[in-house]
């Protein structure tokens, strides 16, 4: 599904600022339905490479293939486009919109896909009732707890049924319970025909995914 090929990306070198190599040639194959933890230090390259890979960053070298298109040679808008219709992002601080209530954060990427306000409200009521969170949707993400937030935010995810999803340290703001409920869910998704992949610096994160990779100083280790 996803091919990286001689990745580099390098930040600054420009106006004097002295250059960062955050990713250093790095092959990297992750077949289609696969979950994957990416670990590494602080500092590796571990967040750099999820950006590459929902194409909130572009690679300065190097080949990126996503079922065989070749995504490095998107323009901009093309790679928006890539980005709304395949790939779906959880993040450790969860992301959601604080005026927005659960309900219109879970829609706003269907909005952004431009479904209909009646497939709006089908995806979004079956994507809390799976997650748990039917009865907060009315709510505001600092009127709930931590662990619904982030149940909010995969429901969101999954809403528009893109075929990759991206997790940046997803358990990092949760405690052990939540967290191994996390895990669990997107072991269920993953199961479900998803391709996941968590970047974390735990080790019992990473044991709930079929294969792990080391990053380390910007290279696969």
């Amino acid at each position: 599904m996803i091919e990286l090929r001689d990745v580099c990306k390098i930040y600054g070198a420009k106006n004097g600022d002295a250059a960062t190599k955050a990713l250093s040639h790095v092959n990297l194959a992750i077949p289609d339905g696969q979950l994957l933890a990416v670990m590494g230090p602080s500092g590796s390259g571990k967040s750099t490479l999820l950006h590459i890979l929902g194409c909130m960053d572009r690679i300065t070298t190097g080949e990126y293939y996503f079922n065989e298109i070749p995504v490095h040679k998107m323009d901009q808008k093309k790679r928006g486009m890539f980005r709304r219709e395949q790939v779906s992002f959880i993040f450790q601080n969860f992301a959601l919109m604080d005026h927005y209530s659960i309900y219109e954060n879970i829609e706003l990427p269907l909005v952004a896909m431009g479904k209909t306000q009646k497939e709006r409200k089908k995806r979004v009521l079956n994507c809390a009732e799976r997650l748990g969170i039917a009865g907060i949707l009315e709510r505001y993400p600092k009127q709930v707890s931590g662990g619904q937030q982030q149940r909010a935010a995969i429901a969101r995810a999954i809403a528009g049924g893109n075929s990759l999803i991206l997790a940046d340290e997803p358990t990092g703001a949760l405690d052990q319970k939540n967290g191994k409920d996390l895990m669990k869910l997107l072991q269920q998704l993953n199961k479900e025909g998803k391709t996941i992949v968590v970047v974390t610096h735990d080790p019992n994160v990473a044991a709930y995914c079929q294969r792990t990779v080391c990053i380390e100083d910007g290279q696969i280790s």
